[in-house]
């Protein structure tokens, strides 16, 4: 099928939906699927071939309240004269547009978490993003969300069965403990952390403040601050120059990996997430994993990892305590976890099941 992908900024991914999107073309055209990504013309760049896929950019406004929906707008109406028989919008934002593309066979939207609760926004970013949601329910063919957790709130909400498809994963072989040099790093001898874009939500203030009240000797190692960064909260977390605390930036391929693999403990807690590929590359890379107990971690690390009560700084701590003082026990939990994900969040498998949605959708 002729299928068209909306709703995100472009490839490749760096963070978030856009990561998402990226694992999963080359699977899709695996399928034998003809996939056409639209994307910003201030984020990505044409291509014909795009591990099999195109690549087209649109215009748009790049102002904050403006950049979504002037890019969906031009990218609907480009994928619109093109006649798809599938558009499948990545994210519910975008889905205030979801009667302009008008595919031959059907219309498939995705959540990939509820942008309202973000800090960031204000009143009228939320009201929209609220009444994005509802279109998200009402007018796609099919939808589909990366949350278990946030499937049973549209149930429950909605009175509308959106269909389960978790985010995937690939597992890979550790980098060399070579790669840590660049920062002076031990293998085993930091706590790791990584936000792709830092914000309140993220939890990062609430991680500080764990790591202070544990009082181990390990370096914090935060990345994190790539696109939609809350700049003013990031620089405030820098300019406090929390003791052990280093901030090495957005980082991306084998630097990235090294430094997820060789961490004594990987710490996720974000007071917010749908279905957090953070979180993923955490319990894949084998490393212990400790995390924030919400409703979403806790349906994808249950028993993968360590879990602390969200925002609280001293439960966090005593987890990090832990991990540090039963090191054999923490290494096996991450190991097993490793494995859990491989079963569980394959990428393939995961393309398979966006597969029978858009053949369901053709059948009908």
């Amino acid at each position: 099928m002729n299928i068209a992908i909306l709703g995100i900024k472009g490839v490749p991914g760096r963070h978030g939906v856009e990561v998402v999107v990226d694992a999963l073309i080359p699977h899709l055209v695996s399928l034998g699927h003809r996939v056409t990504v639209y994307g910003y013309n201030s984020y990505t760049k044409n291509s014909d071939d795009y591990f099999g896929a195109r690549v087209r950019t649109v215009p748009g406004i790049d102002a904050k309240n403006l950049e979504m929906i002037t890019h969906m707008w031009n990218a609907s109406l480009a994928a619109r004269r093109e006649r798809f028989d599938i558009v499948h919008i990545h994210s519910t934002d975008p889905c205030l547009l979801a009667w302009l593309p008008r595919p031959r066979i059907g219309l498939v939207a995705t959540s990939h978490g509820q942008a309202y609760i973000r800090k960031k926004w204000g009143r009228a970013a939320r009201a929209m993003s609220k009444a994005a949601e509802r279109l998200f329910i009402r007018i796609p063919d099919a939808v589909t969300c990366v949350s278990r957790p946030l499937c049973d709130h549209y149930r429950e909400k909605y009175g509308r069965e959106v269909t389960y498809i978790p985010n995937g994963i690939a597992v890979r072989e550790p980098p060399g403990e070579a790669r840590l040099a660049e920062w002076g790093l031990a293998p085993r001898g930091y706590l790791f952390a990584s936000a792709g874009r830092i914000e309140r939500t993220k939890g990062l203030s609430t991680l500080i403040e764990a790591y202070r009240l544990s009082g181990t000797g390990l370096p914090l190692v935060i990345a994190g601050g790539g696109s939609a960064t809350d700049t003013q909260y990031f620089e405030e977390l820098k300019d406090a120059k929390p003791d052990g605390v280093r901030f090495v930036g957005f980082l991306t391929g084998e630097p990235y990996h090294a430094l997820y693999a060789h961490a004594r403990a990987f710490i996720f807690p974000s007071e917010y997430e749908a279905m957090s590929m953070a979180l993923l590359e955490g319990l894949s890379s084998g490393a212990p994993t400790i995390y924030s107990d919400i409703p979403e971690n806790q349906a994808v690390a249950s028993g993968l990892g360590f879990s602390f009560r969200v925002s609280d700084a001293r439960s966090l701590a005593e987890r990090i305590a832990f991990v540090i003082s039963n090191d054999a026990e923490a290494r096996a939990v991450g190991a097993a976890a490793r494995e859990a994900v491989r079963r569980n969040h394959d990428w393939s498998a995961i393309a398979r099941r966006y597969d029978d949605i858009y053949r369901a959708l053709a059948g009908r």
